[in-house]
Parts: C-alpha cells; structure tokens; sequence
C-alpha cells in the first residue's frame, strides 16, 4: 500500500513535470522534446525547465523515500527491528499546523513569476525560500527534541532568536525597500506621493490602534504584520513586471531655448 508520504511526493513530481513540459512548449521546445527531457528535441528555456525537472527528481527520491520507510510508522519499524510494539516508546505529541507551507508556496510562486517576469522578482522569491528553508527546518527539528511542547520552544527561541532578530530583520527591511521603489517608480509623479501618503497613514493609524489595546493576541499581530508584508510584496512584484514609469528629461531642451531666446 503507498503511503501518504509517497503520495504526496509523487503529486509534487507530477505537479512539477507538468510545469516543466509547460515552460518548455511555451518557450520554443519542440514536441517530444520537454517530455524526453531534451532527447528527442528543444526543450525551450533551458532554466527553467532544468528548475522544474530538478524539482520532479528531488520529489521523487523522497517520494521513494517516505515508501521505504513506510512514513516511520512504528508497527513497520517494529517489524523490520524485530521488537515488540508494547516496547516501543509513545509517539511523539501532535505538533499542531504550520504555516510554512504556505509560505513556501508563496516563494514558489514569487520565483516562478520572476523567472518569466523579471530577475528582482526571481530574486526575491529565492531569498524567500532560503529563510523558509532554515527556519522549517529548525521548527521541526525543535517539535521534535523532547515532549514536553514548552521545553521544545524554549530550544527554538534559544537557538534561533539571536540570529532571527537581526538577519531576518534586515532581509525584511532590504525586500520592503525594494518592493516599495518599485511601487513609487511604477507610478505616476502625483500617484507615488499620494500612495506614499495613503500607506504612512494606514500604518501610522494600525500601529496605534495595536499599541492602544496591549491586549490583542501575539498571533492576531503577527497576522497583521504578515499579511501587510505580502501585501507589499505582492503589489511590489506587479509594479517590477509593469516597469518603471517614462522619465523625461528636459534639461538639454530648456539649454537650447535659452541659448536661442538670446540670440
């Protein structure tokens, strides 16, 4: 019987070859070529087509991976190591739900998008999945360290705030400013003032509204900051893939009306 594991490997590697074979018909390939990874043809963008073939292939090792270990169950484990079930230590507690998968699909797309878009949106999305990588890493190894569900975030908080606080910060800081000069070079001279007016003043009104109610949940402000950071990121990319508005430049015009309003 196959495992979730395996299941949900096998769907990313379909999912991934599906989005390879479609970069390459869309990019130039030929028609057997992106279903033979190059064999019997072009595979158009060579990039990103090895992108997504890379990512078919890693899903499939893990995919038969998580077969052959049936997922660590612990009656397969008991089998194979020939001990009996009642000796076998109690599961760990359930962990709860994560955000990081959706995060990692929101660096997906983001570099998805940048790969036929522009290189600052590409960019952006793989400074995205470096963070989302360390720290789902971190966090499962953590939920998994002891049982007590306490003790594990005291481990994480320990290891990982020392390094969160000014890294991350400062990526955060440094994506934002690109994001928001994209946004006010894609508009127009009036527009970028009043969009910089409009988004200060809906900070400045949220930033008070939250330090007048110290009562609000650690996890509702965090989704405020969170959502507000997409957002920005988001409308950022659109204003990358749109471009930068027409600067005119006036200067060597204005010179030669000088020189013959003189003469």
């Amino acid at each position: 019987m196959l495992t979730t594991g395996f299941k949900l490997w096998f769907g990313f590697l379909i999912a991934a070859f599906a989005a390879a074979v479609f970069i390459g018909y869309t990019t130039g390939g030929t028609e057997t070529g992106p279903l033979t990874l190059g064999w019997k043809g072009a595979v158009g963008n060579h990039i990103a087509y090895g992108i997504f073939v890379m990512v078919a292939a890693a899903s499939g090792l893990l995919a038969l991976t998580a077969q052959s270990f049936r997922d660590a169950d612990a009656e397969a484990a008991a089998e194979i190591l020939q001990v009996d079930i009642e000796d076998v230590p109690e599961a760990q507690i359930s962990t709860g739900s994560s955000m990081w998968p959706l995060f990692t699909a929101l660096g997906v797309a983001t570099m998805g998008v940048g790969l036929v878009a522009h290189p600052l949106v590409f960019g952006i999305g793989l400074i995205v999945m470096a963070v989302i990588a360390i720290e789902w890493t971190m966090t499962n190894w953590s939920e998994r360290a002891t049982g007590d569900p306490e003790k594990n975030n005291e481990l994480r908080e320990g290891l990982l705030r020392p390094i969160e606080i000014p890294v991350l910060g400062l990526v955060g800081i440094g994506v934002l400013v690109v994001a928001v000069s994209r946004i006010l070079l894609a508009a127009s001279v009036l527009g970028a003032v009043w969009i910089a007016t409009v988004v200060g003043t809906v900070i400045f009104v949220t930033a008070y509204f939250i330090s007048q109610r110290p009562t609000i949940p650690r996890a509702v402000v965090q989704g405020i900051l969170a959502l507000g950071f997409v957002a920005i990121i988001g409308w950022g990319i659109v204003a990358a893939i749109n471009g930068e508005r027409d600067f005119h430049h006036h200067g060597g015009e204005h010179g030669d009306s000088h020189v013959e309003e003189d003469h």
